[in-house]
């Protein structure tokens, strides 16, 4: 019997936090990539339940079902939140999984929080300079219309979605089965008046300092076609005794039916089933896409 995806309101200082749940073992924290909703994460939850894990995916403040935000918050702020839905939901610690923006988030929670998180996975990390911060940011987060009776604000998240998916997945093709995702990703930012301002946060964190400070189990994700796999490599030399994975192609998070995929490899991680499967950082560094800037 497949595993149910449970959801919940979760009441944290900050606000209300929207979780969505599968399982009742091991505490797994995963943080979805920005903008987006925990719903990024809806085909792996049952299969890491499956996997003797209880699974939580939160909505981040300012995104999918949860409170929008007063202010724009700093990564800091953010990964606070995260400390304050695990003690609401009576955990003590967790593993945790966060990508591209949220790798940042999942940083900072091992870095504040060292003894609530057990092993870390960054799945893709933006290791950049300021420079290439603000040239990324320029890029990444252009200006949406006014609402208008005309319905162009609707047809630009749809837009937006859009855009932002082919530039994680350049393999990404529209059609009757994937267009699906797209709606997803656009109702997500649609709903809560979700507040696409966590550039901010990005271009001031320093994720290259903060990488040097874990001390931690940690565990880089890549994929070949990830817009930052070209910083795979830069996360494992800058992690002590960090371990590597790369995914052929695209992300499986992007693609439903290899949720399966993703779920071996991160368990093999937290079980410490299947050390040969990873690499370090002499590894060859990947080519990739990079946002669109160069």
């Amino acid at each position: 019997m497949p595993t149910t995806v449970r959801r919940a309101i979760v009441d944290t200082p900050e606000g209300q936090v929207h979780v969505r749940v599968a399982g009742l073992g091991e505490p797994l924290v995963l943080l979805h990539w920005t903008p987006g909703s925990g719903r990024q994460y809806a085909a792996l939850l049952p299969e890491m339940a499956a996997r003797g894990y209880r699974a939580i995916a939160p909505d981040h403040m300012g995104h999918g079902f949860s409170d929008a935000r007063k202010h724009a918050w700093t990564v800091g702020d953010f990964a606070e939140n995260i400390a304050h839905v695990m003690t609401c939901l009576g955990l003590k610690d967790a593993n945790v999984i966060g990508g591209h923006f949220s790798s940042e988030i999942a940083t900072e929670l091992a870095l504040r929080h060292p003894t609530r998180v057990k092993k870390l996975v960054l799945d893709g990390s933006p290791v950049w300079s300021r420079e290439m911060r603000e040239k990324v940011m320029a890029t990444a987060r252009p200006t949406p219309p006014r609402w208008s009776e005309a319905g162009d604000h609707v047809a630009w998240s749809w837009q937006r979605a859009l855009w932002l998916q082919r530039m994680w997945d350049s393999q990404f093709t529209l059609n009757d089965t994937t267009a699906g995702h797209i709606k997803a990703a656009m109702i997500d930012a649609l709903l809560a008046g979700q507040q696409d301002d966590t550039a901010e946060a990005l271009k001031d964190y320093d994720m290259d300092a903060a990488l040097k400070k874990l001390a931690l189990p940690t565990l880089a994700i890549a994929a070949e076609t990830d817009p930052l796999t070209n910083c795979h490599a830069d996360v494992l030399s800058r992690v002590p005794s960090a371990r590597g994975y790369r995914f052929a192609g695209s992300h499986p998070l992007h693609h439903v039916d290899r949720a399966a995929d993703y779920a071996r490899v991160i368990h093999a991680f937290f079980s410490g089933s299947a050390p040969d499967l990873f690499h370090d950082h002499t590894a060859a560094a990947p080519k990739g896409a990079s946002y669109g800037v160069h």
